[in-house]
């Protein structure tokens, strides 16, 4: 039973011990008719008065001080008058305890079973004219003793009990609140996974592509130049021949670069050499492919770098490489690999006709920035028109899982 429930079965207890005691009263009195009418009408006007202020009104007892001591004023009174006329009614007298505590808030109720113990004294003049006051004493004070201790126990419990509703109210809005947390906690998790997801996809293509141009590209750009200049001497078959084996060379070495790249592999000459044999071995085809004789130079003490700064190194010197083919019209090239403690520097430099660099935004120049700042380097570039071009990368020396310098 909840305690709404409790409280109006304990609302209507003095209407029921008003009726038993009405019923024994009038049954076994030899009082005259009028002298029990006037106690069947005190006793209806004492049920009017409990239903008008507490059943009609059952929000008074929770929150209004003033209406209830009136109430709790006007029961104690009209009890007494009733107990005087029959002792019957000293059922209401008992009921007006617990009474107490159901119409009066906090430290108030107790006042009320204080002045309910009076009642327990019977009529204060009969008994001090009779002197028998006294001997009723320790019954009323027992009474009311007995009565504010039962009655603290029952607040106790009623404290209890709403402590406990309000933990499993909090504990209710708390598991609410969990609830949503674990619903929002998924929606973002499955936005983040999307989001991985996104980049994952566009870091991929943006790798294709940088390994397209690289590679296929460059390799287009070689196979083109070649028939070109076998055009220029379709008279000389021996000159045709050659240039179309080089043309044919250049495509099987973009067909072998497109087949690594896809597998994510370090480039075709990194694959069984160190940066520095495969570096010559760039410069000594492109001179030989474009008709440039370029110098390669290495400085300081060369050592196995980590596979990422090879490839990155590699294909920085490739794409400037074949951008000095493609738009230097340069006579003379240098590249310049040097070794330091904490970082290795490929410079590219070339006499030829030069550019101004902030006008420059092709694929090529963007995709050497990106992979060179994926590993934390820099790429400088200083060129005017008719002033040749130098391109330097500088990327961190980390050297190889396992691998200390060479000897």
């Amino acid at each position: 039973m909840r305690v709404r429930d409790w409280d109006r079965a304990w609302h209507t207890v003095p209407l029921a011990v008003l009726a038993v005691a009405t019923v024994l009263a009038v049954a076994g009195s030899a009082a005259p008719p009028s002298a029990l009418a006037v106690t069947v009408a005190l006793a209806v006007a004492t049920a009017l008065w409990h239903g008008w202020m507490v059943m009609a009104h059952p929000h008074w007892p929770e929150r209004a001080l003033a209406p209830m001591a009136v109430y709790f004023a006007g029961l104690l009174a009209l009890s007494w008058v009733l107990s005087a006329r029959h002792p019957a009614y000293a059922l209401l007298v008992v009921a007006c305890f617990p009474m107490a505590f159901v119409a009066l808030p906090g430290r108030y109720a107790y006042l009320g079973v204080a002045a309910a113990g009076l009642l327990v004294l019977g009529d204060p003049f009969a008994l001090s004219a009779s002197g028998g006051l006294w001997p009723k004493v320790p019954a009323a004070l027992a009474s009311v003793i007995l009565a504010a201790f039962i009655g603290w126990i029952v607040r106790a419990m009623e404290a209890e009990v709403g402590r406990r509703r309000a933990a499993n109210q909090a504990l209710e809005e708390a598991n609410a609140r969990l609830a949503r947390l674990g619903e929002e906690n998924a929606a973002l998790q499955g936005e983040l996974l999307a989001a991985a997801r996104r980049t994952g996809v566009a870091g991929e293509r943006g790798r294709l592509a940088r390994e397209i141009h690289d590679t296929v590209a460059q390799g287009l750009a070689g196979i083109v130049t070649q028939l070109e200049a076998a055009e220029e001497v379709a008279s000389d078959p021996e000159a045709v021949r050659r240039r179309l084996a080089i043309a044919r060379g250049l495509a099987r070495e973009s067909l072998t670069e497109v087949r690594r790249s896809l597998d994510d592999l370090r480039p075709g000459p990194l694959a069984a050499s160190r940066l520095p044999d495969a570096l010559a071995a760039l410069v000594s085809g492109w001179g030989e492919t474009h008709g440039v004789p370029p110098t390669l130079t290495i400085t300081g003490t060369a050592r196995l770098l980590h596979p990422e700064v090879e490839v990155t190194l590699f294909r920085a010197v490739q794409e400037a490489l074949s951008n000095v083919a493609r738009h230097a019209r340069a006579r003379k090239t240098v590249v310049t690999l040097s070794y330091m403690e904490e970082l290795v520097v490929a410079d590219i430099r070339d006499d030829g006709v030069g550019f101004t660099p902030s006008e420059a935004g092709g694929f090529g120049l963007t995709a050497m920035r990106q992979r060179v700042g994926r590993l934390s380097g820099e790429v400088e570039v200083e060129s005017a028109p008719g002033r040749g071009t130098a391109v330097s990368v500088s990327v961190p020396a980390i050297p190889a899982a396992g691998e200390g310098e060479s000897p």
